[in-house]
């Protein structure tokens, strides 16, 4: 059986993310978001050089 999908819609909306946040203050991120973040990008910087170093021994 074949499903085909014609027309996909994804709602989005702008506005302040940090709506919660003047509840806490202006402290920031949490620290365990923050390393999340940080985690994610040491990640991503690593594909990159991965990849980088991929195309240069080509």
């Amino acid at each position: 059986m074949t499903i085909e999908v014609r027309h996909m819609v994804i709602k989005s909306s702008v506005g302040d993310d940090h709506a919660g946040s003047s509840k806490r203050g202006d402290e920031g991120p949490p620290p365990e978001l923050e390393r999340l973040r940080e985690e994610i990008l040491a990640e991503c910087q690593e594909l990159m050089n991965m990849r980088l170093r991929d195309m240069t021994e080509r």
